[in-house]
């Protein structure tokens, strides 16, 4: 538990030291500027605060991948020293090796089976995950300000268009069963 502390005591200070830094930087980039750096100035000032942001986001993920990391490296020491507790001491037969195999087998189901019904894995897994995702859509948004810099399509643009093609194509659908309708009342009543 001492050692969860320091480690979560090292977080800490390293993450009030980096925001400290980005607030530094992020406080440079509002100073007013004039004239026609202005207009690029604006843009960079978006960009580097999208970038704090992203290095912000990473930071957080490193630290929740470092603490899922450490509890599987727990729940597979964890294992191994109960394999080697119920494993018969001599691999001298075919029967001491089956048991060797039951109780490796055991001990690691065992093992991580409680990590993964902990509410500590819940925590950190979820944790992890949000922040795994947090870094996607932040990497999203970075790379929609590039295309439309770029005059190309965005991502939220060709989803809109492939949602026009799927109605269109709906529509188009529609409109030939009527006319096959329409042709085959026509041929009836002639």
């Amino acid at each position: 538990m001492v050692e969860n502390d320091n480690v979560n005591g090292t977080q800490e200070f390293m993450q009030e030291q980096i925001n400290r830094v980005f607030e530094f930087w992020g406080g440079t980039l509002k100073l007013p500027t004039i004239g026609p750096i202005y207009a690029f100035s604006k843009d960079f000032s978006s960009f580097a605060n999208d970038f704090v942001t992203l290095g912000k986001a990473m930071i957080e993920l490193k630290g929740n991948m470092d603490s899922y990391w450490s509890l599987l490296n727990k729940a597979y020491t964890k294992a191994v020293r109960d394999t080697v507790e119920r494993a018969p001491m001599q691999l001298a037969t075919k029967e001491d090796f089956e048991n060797y195999r039951r109780a490796a087998i055991e001990a690691f189901e065992d093992s991580f089976t409680d990590l993964f019904t902990s509410s500590d894995f819940s925590d950190v897994y979820g944790r992890l995950f949000g922040s795994q995702l947090n870094v996607s859509r932040i990497m999203q948004n970075i790379m929609e300000k590039n295309f439309k810099i770029l005059n190309l399509p965005t991502r939220s643009e060709v989803d809109e268009m492939l949602k026009d093609i799927v109605e269109l194509k709906r529509t188009v659908r529609d409109m030939k069963k009527r006319v096959e309708a329409w042709d085959d009342q026509a041929r009836i009543s002639t």
